[in-house]
């Protein structure tokens, strides 16, 4: 007689497990669901995406809507070589690449987005990084945009903070 108690015990106990472990793997599959789609419940329609005080701190897809486009290089300051206005010097950033025009000479690379920490920043945020250099040598991070005036931040490994003042061209 207890053999056949014990026989359905086991088969109780299978079942829970079976039970178990179906809650556990639909609750798997609704977190992996709900934290993909982080990004995708901002209302990209209530942004303002000429005037954002702290651009690094947005989702990717903000930043990268702020930052497409034409811009003219207004200034160039920081790093080794103090303070520079640039003449005739035009950035396109469009999907994956990244133009530089002037008079002289065009540049075209490739990009990629990769979030890290810089330095100088003190913080993690979004860098448009050049797919032609190693990580952390001249990307380009944003800070802000303001009435058609982009500021970035360039990276590099030995802390150099070269920053730049970019108006958009309409």
């Amino acid at each position: 007689m207890s053999f056949i108690f014990l026989s359905n015990k086991n088969k109780f106990n299978n079942k829970m497990k079976i039970y178990v472990i179906k809650i556990i793997a639909i609750m798997l599959i609704l977190i992996g669901s709900t934290s993909s789609c982080k990004n995708d419940d901002i209302d990209m329609s209530k942004i303002d995406f000429s005037n954002i005080e702290d651009l690094y701190a947005q989702p990717l897809s903000v930043i990268q809507k702020c930052v497409e486009g034409k811009w003219k290089v207004y200034v160039q300051y920081g790093g080794a070589a103090g303070i520079s206005y640039l003449k005739d010097t035009y950035v396109e950033i469009n999907g994956d690449q990244y133009i530089l025009t002037n008079p002289k000479e065009r540049y075209v690379f490739n990009i990629t987005w990769e979030k890290m920490y810089v330095d100088w920043m003190g913080s993690k945020t979004w860098v448009m990084q050049r797919k032609d250099l190693d990580e952390g040598e001249g990307g380009s991070c944003f800070y802000s945009i303001m009435n058609d005036s982009l500021t970035t931040g360039n990276t590099y490994s030995d802390n150099r903070a070269v920053r730049s003042i970019l108006v958009r061209i309409k």
